[in-house]
């Protein structure tokens, strides 16, 4: 067994009490006769039960279960050898008594030490464990909370309070070991505990069927065979409680991992229990007593038979002669015995439970094959389980039939997690994200729930989103580590290395991968993958692109992971960088993500952050705020990198592209501020050209941000006086097309016009770099924003034209951004049209957008859009609604900011519609407000004409003064802006304060007649 790895282990520390008072009178070979036998016998018993000797240490010893090999039960293992050591010191007659000291944890082992000893272990597990066994009285056995909870339903413990341990900050639990329970399935299964017993219908009617076979004397033997987690032991223990539901007498028996150290324990467990009914507290004479009377029931009962019964459970008189049959004469005996016994209650309904046979021992299974054997034609049902590694010695037999238990199925796994967690919605994609890694293994999912709630994620209060998901994907229990590493480290070689290169790679293993890697397996990496297929640890998948595997279960891939050394994973990820740049030459850009992990893992930092920048950069047109997370990811990984021409470059693309993807995600100037500062700075000195696009992304950020479009404006006209005239007709088209946004925000629509004419004439010479800066296809941006210019500059016609062909250009791009444009600017059309139809059918589209690609971002463009369709159709109800709904979004996430002014003015013409007069004008006035601090004259002309008529609707001639003052403003920013499109409206608005002052004026003119 190879040494080097991470373990799940319980380290045992035992003395003995006050050896040196022992001593203090002997020479060194005198103490050495004194206190070598008692050192044997502790480490006697603690290879008894599989454990590992570290050290001796003169008056007592060190010892690890579960390293170098794992042990599924570890601490019980441990509790068994502490137990035996303290039987084999209780009749020590020269007065030597000790104590032991458990703890549970992880520890490692030293690669440089090989000597099988474990010489090597590491970690505070141990030290802590050394801390322990101080705390024991003389004769006792103590163990951390850590070790209690692996073994709480099958020990008896005392609590010894919290206490503080040398070197250990905070408190910690103790725990008395006094003994082991009983094993029934009523302890592993408290009624208080129970999670929810799903999908195993089949197989429990399978059982109630053979059960009512055995009463009619055609007794079953069934045996369920599932994988360790899959609920053989749950599905065993809700038989059991219905069989006792309906009278019917059922006897439990379970082996236990250290059964090769007490061979014949299951079968002396029910000879006890089934076949003499010898209760616990019963003495060795009233034990006699029982096994004479139930051996009478078979006729007289020969001295050597019960002899032999005595002897085997342990009730011989004291100083009566062993029986003089061999040991190969009474095992035959007492098979014999127990045949009869079977035999003789056929007509007894009754259940024999035997769990866990694949930790039986051979003497074992040859008493549970008589007992199969003997359970033909009477009314003794026998129920097994075991894992689907076990060979079944009596599967050929007539009555035997098994049962394979599968794992649950997704929704009944997310229906457990539900349970486990609480009927909380918040929590939905906490249940996916278990069930998924759980992979339908109900231990896994119960075990993976249990390690959350231990630390804190589902306390009321707590920041779930913050770091809940992350845990989930980090979490690995003690526990199923401990299941699954014991598989493990059963492997042979060369299937153990190839399973930890695999592990390496991850969940999908690419063959032409895993053979760059292991080049020097190549002529046994064909035996080893048909090895590990067999233990149906991988699987293969189709050949698409190549042979390739995955794991089956996503938790074996990391106990695989987890268990190597940092120091052994950091290389052979290294290797799988190299491999997977040239497998996937020709996907770089789709697994940059995947190459950056593995680099990064290597601790070669700068390819690390070169492929993460490459990851963001293919990433950012679909998803933002991963691109986003990817480039913080750049900086951190060049963090405590040395500064160069390629780290200073890598950084300011990571700082711009922050701020270029931020106003999507919310992001605000104060935010990227900092990022664009160093990105300047250093942009300098890299590349004077990169200050252009930093003062082009900081005037976008600061309008997206709800700063003022006029200083927008001025961001782009110092890019633009940063450059050398005609010296980069691409750049400059650039920066136009930007400038053609800023102006249009600003309201300044015949300058946007011109900016945007100036960036269509030389869009082709747009270079890659400024392309994949911007992060989406400029082409269409332009277009886009050329749609919406007609549209405001009442060129309605030429408008169309221009969406028509931005629609054809968009069914090439995967921005769902840039797919809303085009339809969006057919909604603005619509809007001056007053075509219901057309607004219906591409807010429809918007929203599909939306709903398939997610983001606050889109959502908003799909409120505005569909509120925008409402208002058109007269519906101004839904509109008030969504536009109300829209702006909410806005204000919360702090996304599309710049839209604020406009969803203000078309809310308050809808609030009109309804007749809502005062809160029209109050929703105009608050538009108004934040217009002029932003400089966005379109909304603010709006709502200065809204504001305007309302006031006529709600208070007339009374308000005429006001309104006059108001028309005059908004028709000063239709001169000024060019937004012909509100002439009409304004027109017919001043049209009906007219007739107001002209009705007054006839009023006024027939009164001075009355006079």
């Amino acid at each position: 067994m190879t040494w080097g790895e991470l373990k799940q282990a319980t380290v045992l520390f035992a003395d003995i009490v006050s050896s040196t008072e022992q001593i203090a009178d002997l020479d060194a070979e005198q103490a050495m006769d004194r206190l070598g036998p008692a050192l044997a016998r502790m480490c006697a018993s603690i290879e008894k039960f599989d454990g590992t000797v570290i050290r001796t240490l003169g008056d007592g010893v060190m010892a690890i279960f579960g390293a170098p090999r794992a042990l599924e039960g570890h601490a019980l293992l441990a509790c068994e050898a502490a137990l035996d050591m303290q039987r084999a010191f209780a009749p020590e007659g020269q007065g030597l008594r000790i104590r032991v000291g458990l703890h549970s944890g992880q520890v490692a082992s030293d690669p440089q030490n090989a000597d099988g000893k474990g010489g090597g272990a590491h970690g505070l597990t141990i030290h802590l464990a050394s801390r322990v066994v101080g705390l024991a009285d003389p004769g006792g056995i103590c163990m951390t909370e850590s070790c209690y909870a692996l073994v709480r339903t099958l020990c008896e413990v005392q609590p010894m309070g919290q206490h503080v341990l040398k070197g250990i900050s905070g408190q910690s639990a103790i725990y008395a070991l006094t003994g082991f329970r009983m094993a029934s399935s009523d302890q592993h299964f408290h009624p208080a505990s129970l999670t929810p017993f799903l999908g195993r219908d089949r197989e429990s009617d399978l059982l109630k069927q053979a059960l009512l076979a055995t009463e009619l004397g055609q007794a079953r033997v069934v045996g369920i065979s599932g994988e360790p987690g899959a609920g053989k032991s749950r599905l065993c223990h809700e038989f059991v409680q219905w069989c006792r539901a309906r009278q019917v007498p059922v006897f439990e028996v379970r082996a236990q991992p250290y059964g090769h150290a007490t061979p014949l324990q299951p079968g002396l467990s029910l000879l006890r229990t089934f076949f003499f009914r010898i209760p616990p507290a019963d003495d060795a004479a009233a034990a006699r007593s029982r096994i004479v009377e139930r051996m009478a029931e078979l006729g007289p009962p020969a001295e050597a038979d019960l002899a032999l019964l005595y002897e085997f459970l342990g009730v011989a008189e004291a100083g009566s002669a062993p029986s003089a049959l061999s040991p190969k004469a009474r095992h035959a005996r007492l098979l014999n015995v127990v045949r009869e016994l079977v035999k003789h209650d056929a007509a007894t309904t009754s259940v024999i439970l035997i769990e866990d046979l694949h930790w039986l021992d051979e003497a074992s299974e040859e008493f549970v094959a008589t007992l199969v054997e003997a359970a033909a034609g009477t009314q003794t049902m026998v129920v097994l389980n075991f894992r689907p590694s076990y060979r079944l010695p009596w599967a050929q037999f007539e009555n035997f039939e098994k049962i394979d238990l599968g794992q649950l199925n997704l929704k009944e796994t997310e229906h457990l997690v539900r349970t486990l967690i609480g009927p909380r919605a918040e929590l939905q994609d906490i249940c996916e994200l278990v069930a998924a890694r759980s992979g339908g293994n109900p231990f896994f999912a119960e075990e993976l729930v249990r390690s959350l709630v231990d630390r804190g994620y589902f306390l009321e209060g707590s920041d779930l989103r913050a770091g809940g998901l992350e845990a989930i994907e980090r979490a690995l229990p003690a526990t199923v580590q401990a299941v699954i590493g014991a598989r493990l480290d059963r492997l042979g070689e060369p299937e153990k290395t190839l399973l930890q290169m695999c592990a390496i790679i991850g969940k999908e293993i690419p063959l032409a991968v895993l053979e760059h890697m292991a080049s020097p397996l190549a002529k046994v990496i064909e035996k080893g993958l048909d090895g590990l297929c067999h233990a149906e640890l991988i699987l293969p998948q189709p050949a698409v692109g190549g042979r390739r595997f995955t794991f089956r279960h996503p938790l074996i891939q990391e106990v695989a992971y987890s268990a190597q050394l940092k120091v052994r994973r950091g290389p052979l990820h290294g290797a799988v960088a190299v491999a997977m740049e040239v497998y996937y030459r020709d996907q770089l850009d789709e697994y940059a993500g995947l190459i950056a992990y593995h680099y990064e893992s290597a601790g070669q930092f700068l390819d690390a952050a070169s492929h993460a920048a490459r990851a963001a950069q293919w990433v950012g047109s679909t998803n933002s705020a991963l691109a986003i997370k990817h480039w913080h990811k750049v900086r951190a990984l060049l963090q405590e990198q040395p500064r160069s021409a390629r780290t200073d470059n890598l950084r300011v693309r990571a700082g711009g592209q922050i701020c270029v993807l931020g106003w999507r995600e919310g992001l605000t100037l104060q935010e990227v501020q900092p990022f664009i500062d160093e990105a300047m700075e250093l942009a300098g000195e890299v590349d004077g050209r990169l200050i252009q696009l930093l003062v082009m992304a900081e005037g976008r950020m600061l309008q997206a941000s709800g700063g003022p479009a006029d200083g927008y404006v001025e961001r782009l006209q110092k890019a633009q006086s940063l450059m050398e005239p005609g010296a980069d007709a691409g750049r400059a088209a650039m920066i136009n097309a930007a400038l053609s946004q800023a102006y249009a925000w600003a309201g300044m629509l015949e300058q946007a016009l011109a900016a945007n004419t100036c960036a269509l004439a030389d869009m082709g010479k747009i270079d890659r770099f400024d392309r994949e800066w911007i992060g989406f296809s400029v082409e269409h941006w332009v277009m886009g924003m050329r749609g919406r210019l007609l549209t405001r500059l009442g060129r309605l016609n030429e408008a169309e034209q221009c969406l028509k062909e931005l629609l054809v250009m968009a069914q090439s791009s995967n921005d769902p951004v840039i797919l809303q444009f085009a339809h969006f600017g057919y909604v603005d059309l619509a809007s001056c049209r007053q075509d219901a139809a057309l607004a219906q059918r591409h807010s429809a589209r918007v929203a599909e957008i939306a709903e398939k690609h997610e983001g606050p971002y889109l959502r908003v463009f799909a409120l505005s859009c569909r509120a925008m369709a409402a208002s058109i159709a007269g519906d101004f109800g839904t509109a008030v609604r969504t536009f109300s709904e829209a702006l909410a979004l806005v204000r919360s996430s702090r996304v599309a900011m710049e839209f604020e002014t406009e969803i203000l003015a078309s809310l308050a013409e809808c609030h009109r519609g309804l007749g809502n007069f005062e809160q029209a004008q109050d929703v105009a006035s608050e538009a108004i407000e934040i217009s002029r601090q932003r400089s966005t004259r379109l909304p603010e002309c709006r709502a200065l004409i809204t504001r305007a008529g309302a006031m006529l609707d709600a208070r007339g001639l009374a308000s005429a003064t006001q309104a006059r003052a108001l028309f005059t403003e908004a028709e000063a920013l239709v001169r000024m802006t060019g937004a012909t499109i509100y002439e009409g409206t304004l027109l017919r608005e001043r049209s009906r304060l007219t007739m107001f002052t002209d009705r007054r004026d006839q009023i006024d003119i027939g009164a001075g007649q009355a006079v």
